[in-house]
């Protein structure tokens, strides 16, 4: 088998070993009724940050990339895929955040904006697996999106259990 066939099937085992570690972290976490993102995602941030600047200065300092345009074509791409990803994760770090009692949650993120529901007004709760996070459907038509990284959801897991929603 070809190494880079290899060395990828290995980065994205060790990669489905963090996020389900992590993800079991966070849900034990316990956070009296504040939704927040742990250290993770702010590490997670740097390092995408870092591996566009690192791209960025293979990209101006490589004598070998500047004449071949397929090497430049993949270091800007690196640079513009590392870059998004650590915008995305600062933005997520945060912006993400909310509060949550036995009758309410007030949710916030930069791109879907503030939200504050009443427990009462759910309709339903779903699991998105291929998302990871927990969807929140209410009467006035808002959804809150929980995600499996969020510190506080499995609290808020445990409240919708003892509501009778199903997770």
């Amino acid at each position: 088998m070809d190494s880079g066939i290899t060395s990828g099937l290995i980065g994205g085992l060790v990669a489905v070993i963090i996020g389900t570690i992590i993800t079991k972290s966070t849900k034990k976490k316990v956070t009296n009724g504040e939704l927040k993102h742990g250290v993770f995602l702010l590490v997670l941030a740097i390092a995408c940050l870092t591996l566009s600047l690192l791209a960025a200065w293979v990209g101006l300092y490589d004598n070998d990339v500047q004449p071949k345009t397929g090497d430049l074509v993949a270091v800007l791409g690196l640079f513009s895929g590392f870059g998004i990803a650590a915008l995305a994760c600062f933005a997520e770090y945060f912006k993400v955040k909310g509060r949550f009692n036995d009758s309410s949650i007030e949710f916030h993120t930069p791109w879907t904006g503030a939200k504050k529901e009443h427990w009462d007004d759910l309709i339903s709760a779903k699991f998105n697996t291929s998302m990871y996070w927990y969807t929140l459907h209410f009467k006035s038509g808002n959804k809150v999106r929980l995600s499996s990284y969020l510190l506080g959801h499995g609290e808020v897991l445990e409240l919708l259990k003892s509501r009778g929603f199903d997770l």
